[in-house]
């Protein structure tokens, strides 16, 4: 049996673990626990594996992902940065193409995507796009998402920024390397190092192997720098390097998979199976099922989960009623005396409820400091950037990027204060929970709008030089253009002409000097109000969406408690009840309960075979390399 077929065989298992654990609830009137593997369930179909494919410039990221969907020449592929936004691929009915800006979002003809999407096409389009999200029904995209993004060699900081944010938010990474350029570089490996702190499966692709005589020699160089770069660095956690070295290495070519394509279309499938075979995408395609498989198999393990926590919750009713219904008046009185333990101290953690939740109005102010933190760090190389610019032409190249790569910079920091903020959240608030005893709640501020920060006004024409001051500049001068004059003419009489051309060209140079500093003072303001902006709007956004989070945690916890004091009651009532029945009533709850936890320990030993397996399918999923 394969193993896409045994994944597939051991997810229908487990669902037909879940509809039996539902009806067994239904039966025993537990229709709230019924509801929760409902839900579980509903969940089932809702996310997609995201996989990102990053690299530097011309390391053919956009063309592979072209070849993989079988449409040559949808993602630009320009010599330039190709994706200025990152570009998201899913499976639909027909192919379409949808531009998200920060403040709206419209479908477009899937031609355009140059115009919103790369550098080379039109700034005024591209301005404030996150991302361009296409659909294409292409089998290889079921259950899979497809992430394109910038160069993190782009030409512009908030580009490699942006790729790295986009992390966040992934499943696994495809890092592309080419066969036709040299090998892994400090900055790629630099990227990886950060990359990996990020998301935990990594997969390197060695695109252009077609036209490449040495491309095993070449992919051994690359493992020879990506090792050392692990042992001597020091940028890679001891926990990460294994991730890195173990990291699979899938030779493709793109070329080879157009061409397989371009022969299929003309008829002739033996000659297009040979191209495919020969360019390696099948492996690269076997690693996307696997992804998708993975995600079933991991909330398979979530399913299972759910199953056995409502089989321990109607084992823990069906114990009840064995107990209460025994002939034995110690058993019933020992069963009761639990649940009125279980009550008393049930009161005694309400009683608590509000100091445990002191330490959560503090919140709002760490996630300011967060913000903050975040945004310096993403501030700090314009600062070091300003601080070069020594000329008068570089200043006016540098201002024409610099809205554009700032507005990278925030959404990239934004990424990453969100991903932190979720972090100390979700921590925060479920210390909180299980200080009640109660399970904890998945928090995800991922969906929150990232808040418009940025300006249209984010530019400043270099300041115009000032007017000569004569008692400042004039009189000195004048005075060193005397001095070097008679200095000058000493050795040659001709020195009272040299002597004031000098003066006036150190005068022209301090002038130069002093306009540069001018403009570097100018940028450094407008940076600093940017981000001061920025700051204050992601707090602000972040800190109202952390109240919601915290009263929603709150309210489910008081709710929980409510329900939690409610099923001990009735749970009291019912063996109080049993206790106080005849015989006959009696013997027939008992043989019913019984029969009942028989079954609730036969789906138990169910459920533990298949956590085993789901755990084993889980640890084969990684490519070999």
């Amino acid at each position: 049996m394969s193993a896409e077929l045994s994944n597939a065989t051991l997810v229908t298992r487990v669902l037909r673990l879940a509809n039996e654990v539902n009806t067994l609830a239904k039966q025993a009137g537990r229709a709230d626990l019924a509801e929760v593997l409902v839900q579980v369930a509903a969940r089932w179909k809702e996310t997609e594996t995201t996989v990102v494919l990053a690299g530097a410039q011309k390391r053919g990221k956009s063309r592979l992902l072209n070849a993989l969907i079988g449409h040559p020449g949808l993602l630009p592929v320009d010599a330039d940065v190709a994706t200025n936004c990152y570009l998201g691929l899913r499976r639909g009915p027909a192919l379409t193409a949808k531009v998200h800006k920060a403040s709206e979002s419209f479908a477009i003809d899937p031609a355009q995507i140059t115009d919103y999407a790369s550098m080379t096409g039109d700034p005024a389009k591209r301005r404030e796009v996150v991302n361009v999200e296409l659909t294409v029904d292409h089998p290889m995209l079921e259950g899979v998402r497809l992430l394109d993004t910038p160069g993190v060699d782009s030409l512009t900081v908030g580009h490699r920024q942006a790729t790295v944010a986009i992390l966040q938010r992934a499943d696994a990474l495809l890092f592309a390397l080419s066969a036709q350029d040299q090998p892994v570089l400090r900055h790629e490996l630099e990227f990886l190092a950060e990359a990996v702190q990020r998301v935990q499966a990594v997969t390197f692709v060695l695109t252009k192997v077609e036209d490449s005589a040495n491309w095993q020699a070449l992919l051994a160089e690359n493992r020879r720098r990506l090792d050392t770069f692990v042992a001597e660095s020091g940028l890679v956690a001891p926990e990460n390097a294994a991730i890195l070295r173990g990291a699979a290495w899938l030779p493709v070519s793109a070329k080879l998979a157009e061409a397989a394509v371009a022969q299929r279309r003309l008829g002739r499938p033996e000659r297009a199976d040979q191209l495919h075979e020969r360019s390696g995408i099948g492996r690269l395609e076997e690693y996307l099922r696997s992804c998708a498989e993975g995600r079933e198999l991991a909330r398979s393990a979530t399913v299972v989960s759910a199953c056995v926590s409502v089989l321990s919750a109607v084992a823990a009713v069906a114990t009840d009623h064995v107990a209460g219904a025994s002939d034995d008046s110690k058993e019933p009185a020992k069963r009761l005396a639990e649940v009125e333990t279980a009550l008393a101290e049930l009161a005694e953690i309400a009683k608590e409820r509000r100091r445990y939740a002191v330490g959560n109005q503090f919140l709002g102010r760490e996630v300011a400091t967060i913000a903050r933190a975040h945004l310096a760090r993403v501030r700090q190389p314009y600062e070091q950037a300003v601080g070069e610019l020594t000329k008068r032409a570089d200043l006016e190249r540098y201002l024409q990027q610099l809205p554009e790569s700032v507005e990278r910079s925030i959404q990239a920091a934004w990424d990453e204060i969100v991903a932190e903020v979720s972090t100390l959240v979700g921590t925060a608030l479920n210390e909180f929970l299980r200080s009640l005893r109660l399970d904890p709640m998945d928090m995800d501020l991922a969906k929150v709008a990232m808040p418009r920060v940025w300006s249209h006004e984010l530019k400043s024409e270099p300041t115009a030089g000032a007017k000569m001051d004569m008692f400042r500049e004039g009189v000195p001068a004048a005075a060193m253009a005397a001095s070097l004059g008679l200095i000058i003419a000493h050795l040659n009489p001709i020195g009272f002409i040299i002597g004031p051309a000098l003066a006036a060209a150190v005068l022209v140079r301090r002038r130069e000097w002093d306009e540069v500093h001018r403009n570097q003072q100018a940028l450094r303001r407008l940076l600093a109000e940017q981000f001061t902006q920025a700051g204050s709007e992601i707090t602000l956004a972040l800190e109202r969406e952390v109240a919601n989070w915290r009263a929603t945690v709150e309210q489910s916890a008081d709710t929980a408690l409510a329900t939690q004091r409610k099923d001990l009651e009735s749970r009291r009532a019912e063996l109080r009840t049993l206790a106080a029945g005849n015989a006959a009533d009696k013997r027939d709850a008992r043989e019913s309960a019984t029969k009942r936890l028989e079954t609730i320990a036969a789906l138990t030993d169910r459920a533990a075979g298949l956590r085993t397996e789901i755990a084993t399918a889980l640890g084969g999923a990684r490519p070999a390399s």
